[in-house]
């Protein structure tokens, strides 16, 4: 079985590239980038997810940056399957509490809890293999892993379709379904989905979006008919609203560190952190 390692020294020409976009950009360069799943045991596979303790190694590089008075611009990298909502919450709290302006970049994937953190930026770069997911909040029902969205979507098709209905006029397939609704679950069900849409709605109001528009971009982002890994590639996310950028040379270069990255043996998340060398002293880059 594979053997977990640290991480390994990014290689010169990759360091070297994404530095100098850092002092090009007078930006602090954070990249957040999970390895692929690792088989531990025959049985096992070990992937990294956002979870809280992300927040606390995260917390390490923001601070380095805010002590030494880096830059009040942050480029984001992310690479990531997602996670715990309420965790990649925190972090894109965190991290609009302590830059003026975010700039997402996805080279590849940044699913479920990453697009909740696309939501805290003001601006979002997506390469050509890139994407977004939904983000309607998974949860345990009857012994299987369900959209929170998918099982209110039902309760409220019966509605929709039966309301006015008397209980012994429901076709009896309907009814069944009906009789085995547990008005508790439903409740907590939607709760869940209102809870989400309001992370990204609170999200996208602090990275500039209009109340409405973010309300808007929100509920397309939680309550649609996609499965919950569905891509949502470049055009889609810009059709939801997000404030859609291009810079190809840029992405080219967060695209190679984040392959770098992807090859590790690693249970978390990769993170690294670039500071623009005009404004501090020059030192190597810090993996975590």
């Amino acid at each position: 079985m594979a053997k977990l390692t640290t991480l390994k020294p990014i290689e010169a020409d990759i360091r070297d590239a994404v530095q100098r976009i850092a002092n090009t950009n007078s930006s602090t360069i954070i990249s957040f980038v999970a390895p692929q799943a690792v088989r531990t045991s025959p049985v096992t596979l070990t992937s990294a997810s956002i979870e809280e303790s992300e927040i606390y190694r995260l917390e390490e590089f923001v601070k380095k940056a805010s002590e030494k008075r880096a830059t009040n611009s942050l480029h984001f990298v992310i690479h990531t399957p997602g996670g715990e909502m309420f965790a990649a919450y925190k972090i894109g709290n965190f991290l609009r509490s302590k830059f003026t302006k975010i700039s997402a970049f996805v080279p590849y994937e940044a699913a479920s809890g990453g697009t909740v953190l696309c939501c805290a930026a003001d601006e979002l770069y997506i390469g050509e293999l890139g994407n977004l997911t939904s983000f309607d909040p998974q949860t345990r029902y009857q012994g299987h892993r369900v959209s929170s969205y998918a099982f209110v979507r039902v309760v409220d098709s019966i509605g929709e379709e039966y309301g006015e209905f008397r209980p012994e006029e429901l076709p009896i397939p309907w009814r069944q379904m009906a009789d085995k609704i547990d008005p508790v679950i439903y409740d907590e069900m939607n709760t869940l989905n209102f809870t989400a849409m309001i992370c990204g709605k609170r999200l996208l109001e602090k990275s500039g979006y209009s109340k409405d528009k973010a309300m808007i971009m929100a509920s397309r982002l939680v309550r649609n008919y996609y499965t919950h890994e569905f891509p949502l590639f470049a055009k889609e996310a810009e059709e939801i609203g997000f404030n859609l950028k291009t810079d190809n040379d840029t992405m080219n270069a967060y695209g190679r560190l984040v392959s770098f990255r992807l090859k590790e043996k690693y249970p978390r998340h990769a993170i690294d952190a670039f500071f623009p060398e005009s404004q501090v002293p020059s030192e190597p880059t810090a993996g975590s």
